[in-house]
């Protein structure tokens, strides 16, 4: 990926500038304050806009405020990029309320938006969505801000977790820390038993109120069907008294009672009243018993179970979902597998292994020479025969000794060298044999035709292609074990919940037949009709009442011998009314007992309902552990696997700037320790001096941020300041490197930069900035 032409029409100071970068190395100068710190953030807002991260509505972050132009009329942009060979266009307004971003094909001009992964939080397609490349990701590896590490973390969570993930080609997301976030989050919701606020809290407590308030229940519930046999007595008392009332009425006493009393008439209709309302209350005595107050108890009931089948649906809809991406996950499987043609991945490693060894052959070949020994046995050769010529004419003295000495040396050196002369030259012929007969190599063309190969870096192509889609399928198939893992948590789920429903609805079946009546809305209409027949007992009660009060009035009246006429109509007429005193008074009790108590009945269906509850809250606390430990486990495998491989390229890079350090060790948080050279053990960068601190952070961006994406450009803000000479052209010549490979953008304030990349020949595209012109 290229970033080829900055448009900034409204940013900071910035306004209707253009800024051409190239391929390669582009150093941009700028005095202080000339801007340099503002394109840099031009290019991460053109990317990423100004927006919190992990928020649940969209939220602007401080750099908005920082770089808003004064006129707030306009603060937009445009920024062109290149990807494999296609151009894109960015087009952002950056304006709050009216913030929008337009992708482009470049060469086409056509709107391409829908091709870009979506954030439903800021409502906007995300450009290197599909790079994995987050603004967290970006600011922690290939953008390096100046001297931020003194107040950030050498990485993130979410730099940890692409970390992780570097390997996944597949298209597959997977966030663990989103994972757990979401898993972390679900265990809140739930809560613990000691967290009244929770949901299990909440149940538990409302669970220990119930049962306290069920012993209460109880006690009050004796205590009423005790006064209810009193007043069953009572009220069968009265019936006989008013029995014997009515045959003690005479029609003369009658007649001589309605003489005294002036309201007659009204006496006569309260008594038809009572007359009729006697029959009406009879005829209706059946729904005597029929209240709203069990209705609302059977209302709630039918809500619970409605509310279970709204649980039950959304599991399913879950369960759904999940399946899906099982099948999804699987169908990738499937193209996986197909790349690898029907052969195991031991297969494909015992030919390319067979296909390494047969070259190496050929190498070892090639490296070994018998120059040396023939050199060598020359020179023996040549010497042995100087001596013999030496002692045949005589120049080495008189002495026979001398010469018979040197003459067998001679002798033994040439017979030595012209033996070496022969083995070299016998096995210079051996090994140009052999290296002919393995430059045919027919293993590895058979190797090669058996994969309808041409060339042998295209079988080595394949089989890293092959181990990578090896890694993907291992990735998949952890991905599928957690979401069958999340099925049968769902199921568990929908198992337990199924189990309730069913339960509470045979309670509620058991109740509406105890009731005689099918359904809650008969129910409710015998309430409306025992409603009334309480009514009707409340007006009779109320007649009854005026009669005794006229029939006091009447008491004032005489017979002819004397005697009260009410008396002797009526001659047990107190022991009625203190027995009608009774029963009000045990009624009232039993009325005050009752008030705000439940039935007892009820409240152990409450509680056995909350017990289910908490039941299932175990449960999915249980399960979401499960799913965190897996979670821990990969992410434990996945740095044991892949650290090595990174600490190697971190430490290479840090001892290529400061010849010093070069072991270093990246733990499974990021966190990232050196090896002190003179005693071997292990120190915090932290530790560590301010420049050599720059180093190590250099070197550690430099490292993670090519190893989680070589695609993006490293920019760089005055990373050089607190550097010594030798370091700082060890480093420009680390960015050179890399410049053969992706982009490098490096801001600078300092002449200092380009004349060392001159002295050291590095090619650069050079960029000045200065009183708002380019």
């Amino acid at each position: 990926m290229k970033i080829k032409t900055l448009n900034i029409r409204a940013f900071g100071k910035f306004k209707d500038q253009t800024i051409d970068l190239k391929p390669g190395f582009n150093l941009i100068y700028g005095s202080n304050e000339a801007g340099k710190t503002t394109v840099q953030t031009f290019i991460q807002g053109m990317f990423f806009g100004f927006y919190k991260p992990y928020r649940k509505k969209k939220t602007f972050s401080d750099e908005y405020q920082k770089y808003l132009p004064w006129d707030q009329f306009d603060y937009s942009g445009a920024l062109v990029y290149e990807v494999d060979g296609q151009e894109f266009r960015l087009e952002r307004n950056f304006l709050r309320a009216k913030d929008n971003l337009f992708i482009y094909d470049n060469t086409t001009g056509k709107v391409i938006n829908d091709q870009f992964k979506y954030d439903g939080v800021i409502r906007q397609n995300l450009p290197l969505g599909h790079l994995g490349m987050t603004s967290v990701i970006y600011n922690n590896t290939v953008n390096m801000r100046q001297i931020s590490h003194d107040s950030e973390s050498f990485a993130q969570d979410e730099v940890r977790d692409s970390y992780i993930e570097m390997q996944n080609s597949s298209g597959i997301e997977i966030n663990f820390k989103g994972l757990v976030r979401r898993l972390e989050e679900k265990k809140n919701t739930i809560g613990r038993s000691g967290q009244s606020k929770s949901r299990i809290g909440a149940a538990i407590r409302e669970r220990d109120e119930l049962q306290e308030l069920l012993k209460e229940s109880e006690i009050a519930y004796a205590k009423v069907a005790e006064n209810q046999e009193i007043i069953t007595q009572n009220q069968k008392k009265m019936k006989r008294i008013e029995a014997e009332n009515d045959y003690l009425t005479q029609e003369s006493v009658v007649k001589r009672k309605k003489e005294l009393l002036q309201s007659y008439e009204k006496i006569n209709k309260l008594e038809k009243e009572n007359n009729r309302l006697s029959k009406l209350i009879k005829e209706d005595e059946i729904y005597k018993g029929y209240n709203y107050k069990t209705l609302e108890g059977l209302k709630a009931i039918q809500n619970q179970s409605e509310r279970l089948s709204d649980q039950m649906d959304y599991i399913e809809k879950e369960m759904s979902s999940s399946s899906e991406h099982l099948k999804t996950i699987r169908q990738k499987e499937e193209v996986k597998r197909r790349f690898l043609a029907g052969k195991t991945m031991n297969a494909i490693t015992e030919d390319y292994d067979i296909f390494k060894k047969e070259q190496t052959e050929v190498e070892e070949a090639k490296k070994n020479s018998n120059v040396a020994i023939n050199i060598v046995s020359m020179l023996v050769t040549l010497i042995g025969m100087g001596l013999v010529g030496l002692a045949n004419l005589g120049l080495l003295g008189t002495s026979t000794g001398m010469e018979n000495l040197s003459l067998t040396v001679g002798v033994t050196l040439t017979i030595l060298g012209v033996i070496g002369l022969s083995f070299g030259v016998s096995a210079t012929i051996k090994k140009r044999n052999i290296l002919k007969s393995k430059q045919l190599i027919p293993i590895q063309e058979e190797i090669l035709e058996k994969y309808h190969f041409k060339k042998g870096a295209e079988f080595e192509n394949f089989y890293k292609k092959a181990v990578r889609t090896q890694k993907e399928l291992e990735q998949m198939k952890n991905e599928g074990e957690l979401i069958i893992i999340q099925l049968s948590r769902h199921q568990a789920g929908f198992e337990v919940l199924f189990e309730q429903r069913r339960g509470i609805m045979r309670e509620l079946e058991n109740k509406l037949a105890s009731y005689g009546v099918n359904n809650i809305a008969e129910y409710s209409e015998r309430c409306e009709k025992g409603q009334q027949l309480e009514e009707l007992k409340i007006r009779f009660n109320g007649n009854l009442q005026l009669l005794e009060s006229l029939l006091e009035t009447v008491n004032g009246g005489k017979t002819e011998n004397g005697q009260s006429v009410w008396h002797k109509a009526s001659p047990k007429s107190e022991e009625l009314l203190s027995l009608g005193k009774e029963i009000a008074r045990l009624e009232g009790e039993n009325n005050a007992l009752t008030d705000g108590i439940g039935l007892p009945v009820e409240i152990r269906e409450t509680i056995k309902s909350l017990d289910a509850q908490i039941h299932s809250c175990d449960i999915e606390i249980k399960a979401c552990n499960a799913v965190l430990q897996i979670l821990e486990n990969i992410q434990k495998e996945s740095h044991l696997e892949s650290a090595p491989e990174l600490n190697k390229n971190i430490g290479h890079i840090l001892e290529t700037i400061t010849h010093r350090y070069k072991g270093v060790k990246v733990d499974e948080n990021m966190k990232l320790k050196v090896v002190n050279p003179q005693g071997g053990d292990f120190k915090d960068a932290e530790q560590l001096s301010a420049g050599t601190m720059d180093q190590v952070h250099f070197a550690f961006r430099y490292g993670i941020g090519d190893v989680i994406n070589h695609e993006m450009p490293f920019i760089l803000d005055e990373p050089f300041v607190r550097y010594d000479n030798e370091r700082k052209n060890q480093a420009l010549k680390l960015l050179s490197e890399l410049s053969n490979k992706r982009q490098v953008i490096l801001f600078t304030c300092d002449a200092d930069e380009e004349q060392r990349l001159k002295a050291l020949g590095i090619p650069y595209h050079k960029i000045v900035l200065g009183d708002c012109e380019i």
